[in-house]
């Protein structure tokens, strides 16, 4: 009798459990982080292969808990550095906060929160962005195995029962016409204004200015409401009394 695709991929789960040792696990992980990061693949032919002073440095960063975090693979060469100071040079010259004094992430943190609703927004993060990859990335099968620590030592299910949800949050929240009534109306007009803030970025904004735009998408949110969600996020507000000036925005494509 021919199992169901569902069987199989449990069976799977089974399998790599009662069939694999850590080498094993180790050389079969390694061949699929080769295959899929092409970064990685330039860095063993080139400079990992010709350089032995790197390999020490790469030994002492992977055996040692305690080194810093390293984001990409041109960090771990010496010649790099370089770089990495006139990068800091150039980034300490610019305003990080330059979206109503909070930054590019912590607007998408805040993206995410409201498209999550009452959910844990990292697990529905991760769901939404597994179903749209089809596949785990590197960076996704980082974040499950993340997801695993946090429930199996501690035996606490909160994140289970919200990866349960999740999967039939996610499913409407793909279809377009369902989208809205997936967030709810309240964590709705909330994204649109945070993606406003994020297409228009500047020191500040009018309360009209965010009331005018969710008017122009249907959504007649007053103006208290708006002051009291840009006050809970700590998103600054035009104070100036008067007729507000007219301000150039820069717009950024992310």
């Amino acid at each position: 009798m021919k199992s169901s695709p569902a069987r199989t991929n449990d069976g799977q789960l089974l399998r790599r459990l009662m069939e694999n040792d850590d080498e094993c696990a180790a050389v079969a992980l390694f061949r699929q982080l080769y295959r899929e990061s092409p970064q990685l693949r330039h860095w063993l032919q080139g400079d990992y292969a010709r350089d032995a002073g790197l390999r020490a440095r790469f030994e002492n960063l992977a055996m040692n808990e305690k080194a810093p975090d390293v984001g990409r693979f041109a960090e771990i060469a010496e010649e790099n550095q370089a770089f990495c100071k006139e990068r800091r040079r150039l980034k300490s010259q610019m305003s990080a906060a330059l979206y109503g004094g909070l930054t590019w992430s912590e607007i998408m943190e805040l993206i995410c929160q409201h498209q999550a609703g009452t959910l844990d927004p990292g697990v529905f993060l991760l769901v939404r962005d597994w179903r749209s990859a089809g596949k785990p990335t590197p960076a996704l099968r980082w974040a499950g195995c993340a997801l695993l620590e946090s429930i199996l030592p501690s035996g606490r299910r909160r994140l289970l029962k919200h990866l349960d949800l999740a999967l039939g949050v996610a499913a409407k929240y793909e279809n377009k016409a369902k989208r809205r009534s997936a967030v709810g109306y309240s964590d709705w007009w909330k994204l649109n204004a945070l993606f406003y803030i994020l297409r228009y970025p500047c020191e500040s904004y009018r309360t009209g200015e965010l009331v005018d735009h969710l008017a122009s998408l249907d959504l007649a949110i007053s103006a208290k409401e708006v002051r009291r969600f840009c006050t809970r996020h700590g998103i600054r507000r035009y104070m100036r009394a008067g007729r507000p000036r007219q301000r150039k925005t820069l717009r950024i494509a992310r």
